[in-house]
């Protein structure tokens, strides 16, 4: 039996008429989706291959009794390779933020339209711990600009004081346990 649902960007593609720009650029769009999700399933293949993580790191790890004070420190232009982890989505973006499931589809090319039509967007949410961000809002946004070539982003920061060693700090000072490799 032949399942005849279409989600919304299926409907909205059909009713549009040949040619226009808006087909154009949504076809853009689920294509740059498309993409961003083959190279998340490849990085995940590789990085279990070489015994590397491949999720996001988790702020929610951070015990709240260690979070010593909090400060705003305005809106900046982050760097989008010290951007490491996330607030509450660690499962639906990997370490470079392709996205990790179709059903983040809608939004994420729904804001990558907006940005190929140039749009403007709010700037995203980063929470800074040491020399890492963490995203706190915008994990489409930022995966769209990371999709789309950009080495920056523009982001109201929240600056944390932690106590003690970081959780991802503990963690890689845990040697990695690979599977022995056969020789038969």
């Amino acid at each position: 039996m032949m399942d005849l649902r279409l989600n919304s960007l299926e409907l909205y593609t059909i009713a549009q008429p040949r040619g226009s720009r808006h087909a154009e650029l949504l076809q853009g769009a689920i294509g740059l989706f498309n993409n961003a999700r083959r190279c998340s399933l490849g990085e995940r293949v590789i990085s279990m291959l070489l015994g590397r993580a491949w999720r996001l790191l988790d702020l929610g790890a951070i015990p709240s009794g260690r979070v010593c004070g909090r400060h705003y420190a305005g809106i900046r232009c982050i760097n989008l390779s010290q951007i490491s982890g996330s607030m509450g989505r660690t499962g639906d973006f990997d370490q470079r933020f392709h996205p990790m499931s179709d059903r983040l589809r809608d939004r994420w090319v729904s804001v990558a339209m907006a940005r190929c039509q140039d749009i403007p967007l709010p700037a995203v949410s980063l929470v800074q711990v040491g020399d890492r961000y963490f995203v706190e809002d915008g994990h489409h946004r930022l995966s769209v600009a990371r999709a789309l070539g950009e080495s920056a982003i523009d982001a109201e920061v929240t600056v944390w004081d932690v106590s003690g060693p970081l959780p991802w700090e503990q963690a890689a000072a845990r040697p990695v346990l690979r599977p022995a490799l056969s020789a038969a």
